[in-house]
């Protein structure tokens, strides 16, 4: 009996035990059965980052063609082969070219034998229209003494007036045959550079790397060039098209870090940078991208045209950061935690982007503590009795906007908001500042909007000693995906913020 009497006591005490570890013990360190998660502030190099993939190409690109079309006879470089500018590359059959060559030449010396034909011809009209020219003048004096008919008067005058037709028709000819030397020349001329043509060369130094023709292909270039080779100029220096999405694009300038890496080459990252953002977006479905030019040294020339590059392009640095996890600028006060919350807190998260979490600070009552009158005294130089004034009617200001808040029941609606908020202050201090000191006062609130519109908020809260949650806001900086910037003085390093709240066990 005793001994079942020790058992069963045994068996008790381990089950308060358990019943103690597994449930008082967690709550001991919260009364509300709350477990706060934190995460302490670090300093950090944060880096943001941009990823995308392409395609590597050489920097220039010549696609060699053909103008002419006909049947490849010769054949003489290859894959990989290094041309130089005007090397020939290959050789169409010119049996036919060389053959309208000739007949261009035949033509020509038709054309040359014209010319001299005509030209004889308009040395004879001239002789014929000096001799008539003499009849018709003796017709002319002999008709004036009376002893020649006017029937040889008209006769001569006929003859004269038929030379000179004769050399006009014959200086026309002329021209029409040396016209027609200049055209033969011309059909000549092509029929050489036609000729040249069947030569297919090299427009420049480089590196055939493609060749889409073999010996005894016939080339058909009726209506656009075939190309039949592709010269990469420099391999030494390749480039990347990247297409990256327009949420992105606007992060992206010239000049900036890239870093990427191949499948051939598993574990080595290659560097570049950026050299050109175009403009012309292509659009596929309900997704807009840009294309990025990256270009990259290639000395080894180990990165070959056409191998897709998995690039990651760094937007923007930042070193010994005070950084935060992102969890916990996610992190939002729900269902049980909420009654966590100080009423401070919760008032200055109605004030996002204005100093809310300054609220609980100070000893003020809001903004218009401590804090913000010694710097509104050491920027406007206040007199001790315009401190005093000064201080009076910020906490009249901020009474009455607590009035409309509460009547409101808006819980931060604030009567209009900060700019009420702000149009009150003013009308206040006007009363109490000289007109020098307002204008400072107007261009301090000036420059703090633009530094607020060009800094992104957000609110991080913290545990305080009575275990309850308090908002802190803070600006925000560069990300990683991991971990943001905190900007401001709101939270140092080694500060812990809150990254969930869980019920304890």
């Amino acid at each position: 009996m005793t001994r079942k009497l020790l058992a069963l006591a045994a068996i008790a005490v381990l089950a308060a035990i358990a019943v103690w570890f597994v449930f008082l013990r967690n709550g001991g360190a919260d009364a509300s059965g709350l477990q706060v998660e934190t995460a302490a502030l670090a300093q950090r190099d944060l880096s943001r980052v941009v990823s995308s993939s392409g395609r590597i190409a050489p920097l220039v690109t010549v696609e060699v063609g053909s103008q002419l079309s006909g049947q490849i006879e010769a054949l003489n470089v290859d894959f990989n082969d290094r041309v130089t500018a005007g090397q020939e590359l290959a050789r169409l059959d010119p049996q036919t070219f060389a053959t309208r060559v000739r007949e261009a030449e035949a033509n020509l010396e038709v054309a040359r034998a014209q010319v001299s034909v005509s030209q004889a011809n308009a040395q004879r009209a001239r002789s014929e229209l000096n001799a008539a020219q003499r009849a018709f003048e003796r017709a002319v004096s002999l008709r004036e003494r009376g002893t020649f008919s006017e029937a040889q008067y008209d006769n001569a005058e006929t003859a004269f007036n038929g030379a000179q037709a004769g050399v006009a028709v014959a200086d026309a000819n002329l021209r029409n045959a040396r016209a027609g030397l200049q055209q033969r020349e011309a059909s000549l001329e092509s029929a050489r550079v036609d000729l040249e043509r069947t030569f297919i060369r090299s427009p420049i130094e480089g590196v055939v790397i493609d060749r889409r023709i073999d010996v005894g292909q016939t080339v058909a270039a009726s209506l656009n060039a075939p190309i039949l080779f592709l010269i990469a100029q420099d391999l030494s220096r390749v480039q990347i098209e990247a297409q990256i999405d327009e949420a992105d694009i606007g992060d992206i300038a010239n000049g900036q870090a890239v870093t990427f890496d191949v499948d051939a080459y598993p574990g080595i990252r290659f560097e570049g940078v950026v050299t050109q953002v175009r403009l012309a977006a292509s659009a596929e479905g309900n997704v807009v991208t840009y294309t990025v030019v990256i270009e990259a040294d290639n000395p080894r020339q180990r990165l070959l045209p056409g191998m897709t590059a998995n690039v990651t392009i760094v937007t923007g640095t930042v070193s010994g950061a005070l950084a935060a996890p992102n969890a916990a600028l996610r992190f939002t006060p729900r269902g049980a935690a909420e009654a966590l919350v100080t009423q401070t807190a919760a008032s200055g998260q109605g004030g996002r982007g204005e100093g809310g979490g300054r609220g609980g600070r100070g000893g003020g009552g809001g903004p218009g503590g401590g804090q913000m009158m010694d710097q509104l005294a050491e920027e406007l130089e206040l007199t001790a009795d315009q401190r005093r004034d000064v201080q009076r009617v910020m906490q009249e200001a901020f009474a009455r906007m607590r009035a409309q808040a509460q009547a409101q029941g808006a819980g931060g609606g604030g009567g209009g908001g900060p700019a009420a908020f702000q149009a009150q202050m003013r009308s206040a201090l006007a009363q109490v500042l000289t007109s020098e000191q307002l204008a400072r006062y107007d261009a301090m609130i000036a420059e703090r909007a633009n530094q607020r519109q060009d800094v992104r908020r957000g609110t991080l809260w913290v545990q305080t000693a009575d275990g309850r949650l308090e908002a802190r806001q803070v600006g925000l900086g560069l990300s990683d995906g991991q971990f943001t910037q905190v900007l401001g003085d709101q939270l140092s390093d080694g500060e812990r913020v809150v990254v969930r709240v869980r019920e304890a066990g």
